[in-house]
């Protein structure tokens, strides 16, 4: 009796520490399964990246929304409040908001810029996109960069969760084709990239999302299959040519093929289409619907919601995918 009498304060520690893991783990997966949920059932999502202002999506229903969450030191964007009050419809139900994030590309106004890397930029900087403004090429394995995406709280994906975004929207996750006739390890590490932001993100906030877009050649990667909780894909069967030229068929069935994948797994595809012609507009909803994806169809620009809205100089088409340059090639 005496032994169990000196035991029994220690054995009632140790269940009490049993029963907060316990709890502490059930509200982990309580989590994470309530943001899976709201992402597996969405039914309709929208997309902008420029002039995104709170007032002005407030007034759209869609089950999820994916914006620019601006420079990410707070100068222009929407505020913690402002991410709060999207996250709820005009009924009072939640509603995911996901926040864009290039990580192929270091773009000229985010806070992580240095004026001087415009004469000088640093080496794992490649050459400008083009087509984007103020886009500049990254060599995704380097440590540096990699370090101004995730790893700290002052990170680009540490300030993102700090405003209580619930998941992000990566793109150029397909930066890796742009160097990998150079580099044959380059799909290899955009991989890995991938993977351990999530891991990190995920460990800092159960449930958060981390949804790629395009690059859909990686899914066959099974550890980069695990690391995500959706995909987004772009031009599937429009816009490789102009935003009402239809897609070469034996490239979609390749995008289908790789994203049927995604589907197996259980994840959700969300597709935009920049089509404007009205009969293509009709198409595709069908096609899209067909495939299982939740579809949206948007201004090239990502400037407004819908179609709707101003011409917008970045409505145009998009440049040929039979365009190539070399790693370096600068702006012509």
């Amino acid at each position: 009796m005496s032994d169990i009498h000196h035991a029994s304060p220690f054995l009632l520690r140790v269940l009490i520490l049993m029963a907060t893991l316990i709890v502490a783990a059930s509200s982990v997966a309580h989590a994470d399964s309530a943001a899976r949920t709201l992402l597996h059932t969405a039914k309709t999502w929208g997309y902008q990246l420029q002039n995104v202002t709170a007032a002005a999506l407030a007034k759209h229903d869609f089950d999820v929304l994916v914006v620019d969450a601006g420079d990410g030191a707070g100068a222009w964007g929407l505020s913690k409040r402002e991410v709060a009050r999207l996250q709820r419809k005009r009924d009072g139900t939640r509603r995911l908001v996901l926040a864009y994030m290039n990580i192929g590309e270091a773009e000229d106004y985010r806070y992580y810029w240095r004026p001087g890397w415009a004469k000088q930029p640093p080496d794992w900087m490649g050459s400008a996109n083009c087509r984007w403004k103020g886009d500049h090429r990254v060599r995704h394995w380097a440590p540096q960069w990699q370090a101004i995406l995730f790893g700290s709280p002052h990170s680009y994906l540490g300030r993102l969760l700090d405003l209580g975004y619930d998941g992000v929207y990566l793109d150029r996750v397909d930066i890796y084709t742009h160097w990998q006739s150079a580099r044959t390890t380059a799909f290899a590490e955009m991989v890995d990239l991938v993977a351990r932001l999530s891991q990190w993100a995920k460990a800092r906030r159960a449930g958060f999302l981390v949804l790629p877009q395009n690059g859909e050649a990686l899914l066959e990667n099974d550890r980069y299959l695990a690391a995500i909780d959706g995909l987004g894909k772009e031009d599937m069967l429009y816009g490789d040519n102009g935003n009402d030229v239809a897609n070469d068929p034996a490239r979609v069935e390749r995008a289908e093929r790789h994203i049927a994948r995604a589907r197996a797994a259980g994840l959700p595809v969300f597709a935009i289409e920049y089509a404007r012609a009205h009969a293509n507009i009709e198409q595709a909803r069908t096609r899209l619907a067909a495939l299982g994806y939740v579809a949206y169809f948007g201004p090239r620009s990502l400037a407004y919601i819908g179609q709707d809205g101003p011409v917008h100089p970045e409505d145009g088409d998009t440049e040929s995918v039979a365009a190539t340059t070399t790693p370096d090639q600068a702006c012509e």
